[in-house]
């Protein structure tokens, strides 16, 4: 390979890159109680909430306490 297609390569590869970061971002969701931005990898694995009758179906939350108080604030609503 050439220097010249090595450097098209990595152009190619940097975009690509950039391409990925963008959609990431946009992807990250925010606490449905108190609206922060959830940080890492964390909020996939603990602080999730699965209801196939709702829309959406997955809710996501920054912490423990805000999802129960989410859970309970809008039990109480329903009633």
């Amino acid at each position: 390979m050439s220097k010249n297609e090595i450097v098209k390569v990595t152009l190619l590869l940097m975009e690509a890159f950039k391409e990925i970061k963008e959609r990431e971002k946009i992807s990250i969701p925010h606490c449905e109680f108190c609206g922060k931005k959830i940080v890492g990898t964390k909020w996939n694995k603990k602080y999730h909430h699965i209801n196939i009758a709702q829309e959406p179906k997955k809710r996501f939350f920054c912490s423990r306490q805000c999802k129960l108080r989410w859970i309970f604030e809008n039990s109480s609503s329903i009633n």
